[in-house]
């Protein structure tokens, strides 16, 4: 074994034992709850993953699994006071990773300085849906994946990633700068994309017909596999704000960014 090996193996081994004490410090919630086919589920958590699947069933099934994110003397404390709060409004279904006990649980100054007061557990999400029921994420930095929706979506995410299968609907998507990757199935009505310096990739069906509306400020790019034209930049101002027909035109897409990255693919 070289110096190198047997300097980095003590480590490995280190880490190895942190991540499986951290994963004996979670526990998991289980529950199903009624929801229409034309309903809305809403979901608001922080970190971790959101794992969505659709059926026919006028019903959603929710796992969730609450894990430490640290080795602190409070990790598994820190995973008891967390809650996932589901609430039914109307028509609406609520799904939101609670933090509200975690953030007032007591500890003196010096916490901060050892880490005590960081560090939020993480929450995951394995949810399956009617397939024709609206969906609405609100997240700060998590992974999330849809599979399989006929129906709209809105994501808001800061900095979290997002994968989106044979979307069949709308999408409205807000992120600062993470990175998405979205599938069409079939657009129907308008769809919004927009991101600060995040990446945005569209896939979409390669005879469909639709309306590109962009605004782009002078630190975007756009790339498309579709024929779309795009104004010259001029001299003062390097914004190109463009309409354009795709196919005859369709559905409309508004994309916007300043420093971004938007890519719209045939499928």
């Amino acid at each position: 074994m070289s110096r190198l090996q047997r300097v980095l193996f003590p480590l490995f081994l280190a880490v190895l034992c942190l991540n499986i004490v951290a994963a004996q410090h979670s526990r998991e919630i289980r529950k199903t709850e009624p929801l229409k086919a034309d309903g809305r589920l809403f979901i608001d958590t922080y970190k971790g993953s959101v794992e969505i699947t659709c059926w026919d069933k006028p019903q959603v099934e929710i796992v969730a699994r609450i894990e430490a994110d640290d080795m602190s003397r409070y990790a598994e404390e820190k995973v008891e006071d967390t809650d996932v709060r589901i609430e039914t409004s109307g028509s609406t279904l609520r799904i939101k990773s609670d933090y509200k006990h975690v953030r007032n649980r007591g500890g003196s100054f010096w916490d901060i300085f050892d880490g005590e007061s960081s560090s939020l557990p993480f929450v995951h999400y394995q949810i399956t849906m009617p397939r024709t029921a609206r969906l609405e994420i609100k997240d700060y930095k998590s992974e999330l994946e849809v599979s399989g929706l006929r129906s709209d979506v809105r994501i808001e995410t800061y900095k979290g990633t997002a994968e989106i299968h044979n979307l069949e609907g709308s999408l409205q998507l807000d992120t600062y700068k993470g990175e998405v990757q979205v599938e069409f199935i079939d657009l129907k009505g308008r769809s919004s994309v927009e991101t600060y310096k995040g990446t945005i990739d569209l896939r979409v069906p390669r005879n469909k017909g639709f309306d590109v509306d962009a605004e782009l400020g002078r630190s975007a790019r756009f790339d498309s596999d579709f024929d779309i034209e795009q104004p010259s930049r001029g001299r003062k101002s390097r914004d190109r704000d463009f309409r354009s027909s795709v196919n005859g035109g369709g559905p409309v897409i508004y994309m916007k960014s300043s420093k971004g990255t938007i890519r719209l693919a045939e499928r």
